[in-house]
């Protein structure tokens, strides 16, 4: 059972608890992409879909990726940026890659909501649910691992001489 579910802790937690978070996070935004992807290839096959359809799983996922993303920061960064040498520049890396990740989910959000009857919205959402369930996939391998993530945490001592 996950502690944490989709709310970001008020203060820190162990590396354990953030994986598992994580992950448990994961394998639901995993279910609601494979639905997505699911429903573009129907409408992309013409399949008579609720006017809206598209443009509504492009929002569901666009809020559920947005609560994702705080929470990993919320967990992930405070650990990576402790952990020398390489923590800090994993924490760079996440957060540049959550930035390009909003502003994309943002862009194609605004557009289905101005546009919804788009057929191109089908491919888009298509493309973005496979860019996200790869993006998980690499993240767990490269990540969310003990290697990267991790407790036993060397503090050197800064002040000996």
């Amino acid at each position: 059972m996950n502690q944490l579910g989709w709310s970001a802790p008020a203060r820190r937690v162990d590396a354990g608890t953030a994986r598992r978070g994580i992950l448990w996070q994961h394998e639901r935004i995993r279910t609601l992409l494979e639905k997505a992807q699911a429903l573009a290839d129907a409408s992309l096959g013409g399949e008579r879909l609720a006017a809206d359809a598209v443009a509504s799983a492009i929002g569901d996922i666009h809020s559920a990726m947005e609560v994702h993303l705080k929470f990993e920061e919320a967990v992930l960064l405070p650990l990576l940026r402790d952990d020398l040498p390489l923590g800090p520049q994993r924490a760079e890396r996440l957060t540049e890659e959550h930035l390009q990740q909003r502003s994309m989910m943002a862009a194609l959000h605004k557009e289905a909501a101005t546009h919804p009857e788009l057929p191109l919205l089908a491919s888009k959402l298509a493309a973005l649910a496979s860019w996200l369930l790869a993006d998980m996939e690499e993240e767990e391998r490269s990540l969310l691992n003990s290697d990267a993530v991790r407790d036993d945490l060397v503090v050197v001592d800064q002040n000996s001489g």
